[in-house]
């Protein structure tokens, strides 16, 4: 009677299965999934109020480019309010504010994966039939900080926050929030 005896490798280079890795790998995931996000006014223009602050002050929104790209924006408000605001900065949207140490998605009531694009306001129209002023009620409005994105929902959503101060946020010196309004894709 013979015996065989066989010997098993367990570090064997060989393998059964194609691609079958030798040993378990273990990698983390790094990726952080993009929000689809745009420049104000190049791809929509028309917004439909969707906080109450923005359906009682400003009604719906318009914004359009005042030549080209770069160059100045009109944000034309349905209660008769019309901002010219020239663009001076885009920042990440989790970046500082200025305002208590909050970044600007949490002024804006955004998200902080998106960039905030930052005018300094040229012009402020308010008509008599404007029930609440300007974006700043009675101040002069000096500023404002955008965002245009998708939200959780799939919504393309626009963020407007508006400032009275002279300082430009972001800043150190608190650039004095008016308020923040948001609007929905018509």
């Amino acid at each position: 009677m013979t015996l065989s005896v066989g010997a098993c490798e367990r570090n064997s280079d060989k393998s059964n299965v194609p691609g079958e890795r030798p040993q378990t790998v273990v990698e983390p995931e790094t990726r952080v999934d993009t929000v689809p996000q745009e420049e104000p006014a190049i791809a929509r223009s028309q917004w439909r109020a969707a906080n109450e602050d923005a359906r009682s002050v400003t009604g719906n929104l318009r914004v359009s480019l005042q030549g080209r790209r770069g160059g100045p924006l009109v944000f034309a408000f349905a209660t008769g309010v019309t901002v010219v605001g020239q663009p001076y900065n885009v920042v990440p949207a989790d970046s500082r504010s200025g305002v208590g140490g909050q970044s600007f998605a949490a002024v804006l009531g955004g998200d902080p994966r998106v960039e905030t694009y930052l005018y300094r306001v040229e012009s402020e129209n308010v008509t008599p039939s404007a029930p609440h002023g300007g974006l700043c009620g009675e101040a002069v409005t000096r500023h404002l900080a955008v965002s245009e994105f998708v939200d959780g929902a799939g919504r393309w959503v626009f963020k407007i926050a508006a400032f009275s101060g002279d300082a430009r946020p972001p800043s150190s010196s608190d650039p004095q929030l008016c308020n923040a309004y948001a609007y929905t894709a018509q």
